[in-house]
């Protein structure tokens, strides 16, 4: 993204920013102002993930600590981003309607 602009100053301070040539007061400056910014900066990563785990593979509480440091661990090498896992006490009765 290509944008210029001009900021208009004056003895107390910014005053404004104008997208073309300002009209200025006698005790005001213009400072025209080009930017370039990369269009990637306003992209967020669209993260999608799909996964299906059949019951004969449910075993319930146990997560090795080396599958949990594996899987950060690809995410974060995968994504380029930092990524915070935690493993949370599961609820006593799931109701997607109660707040806590």
């Amino acid at each position: 993204m290509k944008e210029e602009a001009y900021l208009i100053i004056g003895p107390t301070g910014l005053r404004g920013l104008r997208k073309s040539k300002p009209r200025l007061n006698w005790d005001e400056i213009s400072i025209r102002i080009s930017l370039d910014i990369p269009d990637t900066m306003f992209k967020r990563p669209h993260l999608e993930a799909f996964i299906k785990v059949g019951e004969d593979a449910v075993r319930p509480n146990e997560i090795s600590p080396e599958i949990f440091i594996n899987t950060k661990k690809l995410i974060e090498q995968e994504t380029g981003m930092k990524v915070d896992l935690r493993i949370l006490p599961k609820e006593e009765e799931d109701n997607p309607n109660e707040r806590h």
